[in-house]
């Protein structure tokens, strides 16, 4: 979720993925062939605490993921850009994210990529996060926590 403030409410499977959620699959060790490819959330199973995901470029292939290694394919607003003043409130869209750089990988409106920070992108509500960032002695306990944006102030 970045530094930004977030407000934090418990509700019944918050931290599931819906059904049909777009996501971009990374960091498969048994298939990497698959690193990298769109599918769609079909299922959640419980006990094996895994989603099945149809992907994108052949939809009679589903495979079966570990959260972790999904990243869920979502709209932002830009803010911030000193550098690119005019793009400051245009939506991009979220197609990866990179933990050891702390970036969104984000297609801007024109179709190029960039890199940016979490507090280049407001993610919007009912998007699925991990906390992180919150650096206060009584938030840091929240960092590395499943999350559902319910706002942004």
């Amino acid at each position: 979720c970045g530094s930004r403030s977030v407000r934090l409410k418990r509700t019944a499977a918050f931290n599931k993925l819906p059904a049909r959620t777009a996501v971009s699959i990374s960091g498969l060790r048994a298939a990497p062939e698959q690193n990298g490819k769109s599918a769609k959330v079909v299922s959640y199973d419980a006990e094996r605490q895994r989603y099945t995901v149809q992907l994108d470029e052949a939809e009679s292939e589903q495979l079966s993921v570990k959260v972790d290694n999904l990243h869920l394919i979502v709209q932002v607003e830009l803010v911030d850009l000193a550098g690119s003043p005019h793009l400051n409130g245009a939506k991009g869209k979220v197609l990866s994210y990179d933990p050891e750089s702390s970036r969104y990988h984000v297609q801007l409106p024109d179709g190029r990529l960039a890199s940016l920070s979490p507090a280049n992108v407001i993610l919007g509500p009912e998007t699925r996060c991990t906390v992180a960032g919150l650096e206060s002695a009584a938030a840091q306990r929240h960092n590395g926590t499943r999350a559902k944006v319910v706002g942004y102030d």
